[in-house]
């Protein structure tokens, strides 16, 4: 067999394999959306636009919560923690701007994300008071929501290993910044590519259900979820710190897969935010395991209740 015969045979193999794993991604995609609008709502927006909504609210609710997503994840992420709430909580979990089945949107501002959970509060959770949790970039934009909205309405905040803006100014253009910004971007080629349905999802997968495994799976097909994912995560470094909070605030803090030291130092700043904070930390859980564990998730639904105030 000549080189020349070897060399179509590969560039066949590999054109076979490509147009076998996109059709894969566009089938996870398909099946994703389906999934969504079967499961999920969507709230209507004045502007025409659509936020998608996974909410319950029981006839004898006494408090609500509302959770902001991680950067990259949708509000499946909470599943556990949702699961172990009490039985007179309400909760609304939702995806921004360009995420899930939420309308994508250019350039949205803090005070814009702000504006949709305002919507939230008023359509779902409306005369209750109300408990923010937020994980990682979550957990800047519940305390960020909370400084803005001060008292109105609102009980307590659950910052879960959140993201501390100032550590991402501090870091622009090391070489963890530029890690991070190589790998959602090339998330994205592998989304376009089907290649991340293939390969298997990264150590946080085990801690989830086979059912939510799968729904994180179609919805990391996406490309739309990445290239949002990156927008956001150059927006964060332009976000201010928190300065303070005037009611109470649990940190949440896991040390698994972190430089131990740097990261609870700078993980217990944040408790200077409230004059009623606490800490909590997770000494044998990663950034993921702390929301999807079953033994985390338990606290984190008890820190949302209103009897766990600080």
């Amino acid at each position: 067999m000549t080189t020349t015969s070897l060399e179509r045979k590969f560039a066949i193999g590999v054109a076979g394999l490509s147009a076998w794993s996109w059709a894969i991604g566009a089938r996870a995609r398909r099946a994703g959306r389906r999934r969504r609008e079967a499961e999920f709502s969507v709230m209507p927006r004045g502007d025409g636009t659509v936020v998608e909504v996974d909410q319950r609210r029981p006839a004898n609710a006494a408090f609500g919560v509302v959770f902001f997503n991680g950067l990259g994840l949708p509000h499946e992420e909470w599943t556990g923690v949702r699961r172990y709430l009490p039985e007179t909580a309400a909760h609304v979990g939702y995806n921004r701007p360009g995420h899930g089945l939420s309308s994508p949107r250019d350039g949205v501002t803090l005070e814009e994300h702000f504006e949709i959970v305002d919507e939230l509060r008023d359509r779902y959770l409306d005369g209750l008071p109300v408990v923010l949790v937020g994980h990682s970039l979550g957990g800047h934009l519940a305390a960020a929501y909370a400084e803005l909205r001060g008292g109105t309405g609102l009980s307590h905040v659950v910052m879960v290993d959140p993201t501390v803006t100032a550590d991402l100014r501090a870091r622009a253009g090391d070489s963890a910044d530029a890690w991070t910004r190589q790998r959602l971007l090339m998330e994205r080629v592998w989304a376009v590519a089907g290649l991340n349905v293939l390969r298997p999802l990264g150590s946080f997968g085990g801690h989830f259900s086979d059912e939510i495994r799968a729904s994180l799976t179609q919805y990391h097909a996406l490309p739309r979820t990445w290239a949002t994912a990156y927008r956001e995560y150059l927006a964060a470094h332009s976000y201010r710190p928190v300065r303070g909070l005037d009611m109470p605030l649990h940190v949440v803090t896991a040390l698994k897969g972190t430089i131990a030291e740097r990261h609870l130092a700078s993980q217990q700043r944040l408790l200077a935010l409230s004059e009623r904070s606490r800490h909590h930390v997770y000494e044998d859980v990663d950034h993921m395991g702390v929301v999807a564990d079953e033994r985390c998730a338990k606290a984190l639904a008890h820190l949302a209740s209103p009897e766990s105030r600080p």
